[in-house]
Order: C-alpha cells, then sequence, then structure tokens
C-alpha cells in the first residue's frame, strides 16, 4: 500500500449496549457521568466530560474557521479508514463498527485531526499512549487528507488513525 493511499471510508466503532453515531455530549451530563464512571480505564477521572465538552466548542470553531458547516453542536467521531494495528487498535476497546462511504459527505460536513484531537501524541512516538490533552488541535479539510498522509506517513507504519469529526447527522441517515 502506498504511502499517498487515501482510505475512501470512515469507520465508526461502538460498544455494546451502545447507540451508534451517538456522541456522550449529546446525552446530558448526568447521563454521560453515569457512563464515564465505568469507564475506569480513563474516562473515569472526573474531569473527562468538562474537559471533552470545552474541546468539542473548540473544535467546532476551529472547523468553521476553515469552511466547516457544522449541523450538530457536538461531532460524531470515526476514523479515517480502519483501526491500526498495536497499542491503538480500536478493534481492542470497541465490540462493533459500521462503515460508512467517504463519498456521502460533503467538505463542509466533516474535518479531520491527526492524530487525535483530544490528546497529544508525540510524533515521533505512536507506538505508545499519552494521555496529556491537546489544547490545539488542527482541523484538516477533506482535500487536505492526501497531503497529511504523505507528511506523516500515516498508512506507511499503520499505527495510529486520522480522526473524522462529522459535524452532520443527514448523510448517515440517508445512507442507512
Amino acid at each position: 500500500m502506498s504511502i499517498y493511499y487515501v482510505p475512501n471510508y470512515l469507520t465508526h466503532f461502538y460498544r455494546t449496549g451502545q447507540k451508534p453515531f451517538q456522541n456522550i455530549c449529546d446525552l446530558g451530563i448526568e447521563a454521560a457521568e453515569r457512563i464515564l464512571l465505568n469507564d475506569i480505564d480513563w474516562r473515569g477521572d472526573g474531569t473527562y466530560l468538562s474537559a471533552r465538552i470545552r474541546h468539542e466548542e473548540l473544535l467546532w470553531l476551529k472547523f468553521t474557521e476553515v469552511g466547516g458547516i457544522p449541523k450538530r453542536k457536538h461531532p460524531i467521531y470515526m476514523i479515517l479508514g480502519d483501526s491500526p494495528t498495536g497499542p491503538h487498535d480500536l478493534h481492542n476497546e470497541y465490540d462493533h463498527k459500521i462503515i460508512l462511504p467517504l463519498s456521502i459527505f460533503k467538505p463542509e460536513d466533516v474535518g479531520f485531526t491527526y492524530p487525535d484531537s483530544m490528546y497529544k501524541l508525540p510524533l515521533n512516538e505512536l507506538d505508545k499512549l499519552y494521555l496529556e490533552r491537546n489544547e490545539e488541535p488542527h482541523v484538516y479539510r477533506m482535500e487536505e487528507l492526501a497531503g497529511l498522509i504523505k507528511i506523516y506517513e500515516v498508512y506507511k507504519y499503520n499505527n495510529h488513525y486520522i480522526e473524522a469529526q462529522v459535524w452532520n447527522d443527514k448523510p448517515i441517515i440517508d445512507f442507512l
């Protein structure tokens, strides 16, 4: 596979007992906190939800600054292509996945971050997990994906993913 290959689909991962295409911030504070308390690995620290809400406000702003037109307050998280192998393999954390063609989305519907919107990950240490929150994520447009993949050789090493933030439900509903 060429390092310039741009996957033509997005993958949404979710857990058993959860509905697909939900954002925890859409559930309300009490319901979200109940879910997070059960996620003792790293989200149940009592600070995640407030940090996530602030972070999504920042993502919304950055997405609009690059020409995005959000139709949702909180994005639906997906990844470009499938999960990588190694420590960032989402198959280890989630039970289910749904694959959607990238072609159902308009460029103003979806933004992308690398390596992750919420957390910093030093690009020279992609084989490790870091939980330091990213206060300044860079949002990329759909037409920037080939350049992003080329610069960071994302699929050459297949050890992390490009996160997609979908800001419009309609393409998903229409497709399903």
